[in-house]
């Protein structure tokens, strides 16, 4: 796990990848709308919006700086205005600074909500939002 080797040690506390699988066969189960961005017919990221959430973005480590993260954002802010919705929320991990970074260069601010998540070791999720 490229992206959360220095929050989940693999050795002690590894990615909970299965309890990751059933959240998002629950966001599908709900309503989430999902949008995966294929390269030549692979699928090489993912997006997820609930109402005016921004509800889980993801890209494969091997296309990361290559414009896929902000397609799949700027497409995710773009069906949250086509519902009617004002202002986003999310949330990232509190040590996921290259995530962080990438929200705040797009104009995301901390919202003041956090929490911890279920996982051991029970990293901190911070929340943003953002006007639309």
């Amino acid at each position: 796990m490229v992206g959360y080797g220095h929050i989940f040690d693999q050795q002690m506390y590894p990615f909970p990848q299965q309890a990751i699988r059933e959240e998002w066969a629950s966001r599908f189960a709900n309503g989430t709308a999902v949008t995966i961005a294929l390269l030549d017919g692979v699928a090489v990221g993912v997006v997820g919006v609930a109402a005016n959430r921004l509800e889980a973005l993801f890209v494969v480590p091997d296309r990361w700086g290559q414009g896929v993260a902000s397609q799949l954002h700027d497409h995710a802010l773009a069906r949250m205005t086509a519902d009617g919705h004002e202002q986003a929320r999310l949330e990232v991990l509190a040590d996921n600074l290259r995530a962080r970074r990438f929200y705040e260069q797009r104009g995301w601010e901390l919202s003041g909500r956090t929490r911890v998540t279920p996982w051991p070791p029970s990293p901190k999720l911070v929340g943003y939002s953002r006007v639309l």
